[in-house]
């Protein structure tokens, strides 16, 4: 196991304490930091891959989009307004 020093504001260190104390659930603020560190690095984590699954939904989509001749520039007003229309129809949706 490896030994870090972190240097924190001292209302944080005393908020940190206060916490530790009032409700029993770190034995220590080292406890409490380690399992703080913990959860930040496994959320990170997550967000790395939810964007690893976006980025592959949008290239998937522009494959499609090239697929059926897009250019890469955007669209007119009447090409939205066609896309839209097959979208709703694939998808049942009607616009009242």
């Amino acid at each position: 196991m490896k030994m870090l020093s972190v240097q924190v504001e001292d209302k944080l260190a005393t908020e940190i304490d206060g916490l530790v104390k009032e409700t029993g659930f770190y034995s220590s603020r080292s406890e409490f930091l380690k399992d703080s560190i913990r959860r930040l690095l496994n959320e990170m984590q997550e967000r790395k891959e939810y964007r690893k699954k976006v980025r592959a939904a949008f290239r998937e989509l522009a494959m499609k989009a090239k697929a059926r001749g897009w250019n890469g520039e955007l669209p007119t007003p009447e090409e939205r307004n066609k896309i839209l229309d097959e979208y709703l129809k694939e998808n049942k949706i009607k616009l009242t």
